[in-house]
């Protein structure tokens, strides 16, 4: 029950993954999980970001404000935990499929979405999530070798659902 899409370091991971929720909205699918969302509102060079969950709606920012003079973003732990809060709450309702926008360093750490990945997983639900390809040895570790590698394709990912649910594709 258990995708990976694993991706290239500087390939569009973000978009790619709102692109694809949007997709499966439209497709009817009642999905629960984030997606990440990013501005350059935040100064020079840093990206103001924030998780967007896809059950409710509710945006959870995630990039810490650190001043005009600072280099690069932080991320804010406490929004990636509210974030969390919301999917554990959604993970209780009718869904279809979960998306977890990344398995990243976080996730890599033992922290971030890492339970809300293991719970819905634990709960039988199809899981899509995202491993950039220096993470995939953290993301074997946590998975074991029961999950499908998928590529950053959107009809091979919807094939996958498809598949998962017993829909046409």
């Amino acid at each position: 029950m258990l995708a990976a899409i694993v991706y290239p370091s500087g390939f569009p991971i973000d978009d790619f993954m709102a692109g694809l929720a949007s997709a499966m909205k439209r497709r009817g699918l009642r999905l629960a999980g984030v997606i990440q969302r990013n501005s350059e509102d935040c100064g020079e060079g840093c990206l103001s970001m924030s998780l967007e969950e896809l059950a409710s709606g509710r945006h959870f920012p995630i990039s810490e404000d650190r001043g005009a003079s600072s280099e690069g973003c932080r991320l804010d732990a406490s929004g990636l935990a509210a974030a969390g809060g919301a999917i554990a709450e959604a993970l209780a309702g009718e869904l279809d499929l979960v998306i977890v926008n990344k398995f990243g360093r976080q996730e890599m750490l033992g922290q971030g979405l890492r339970q809300e990945i293991a719970a819905a997983a634990m709960a039988g639900l199809p899981v899509l999530t995202a491993v950039r390809e220096d993470f995939v040895p953290a993301w074997r570790e946590f998975a074991g070798d029961d999950w499908v590698l998928l590529s950053p394709d959107e009809a091979a990912i919807e094939g996958w659902a498809a598949a998962r649910l017993g829909v046409a594709a």
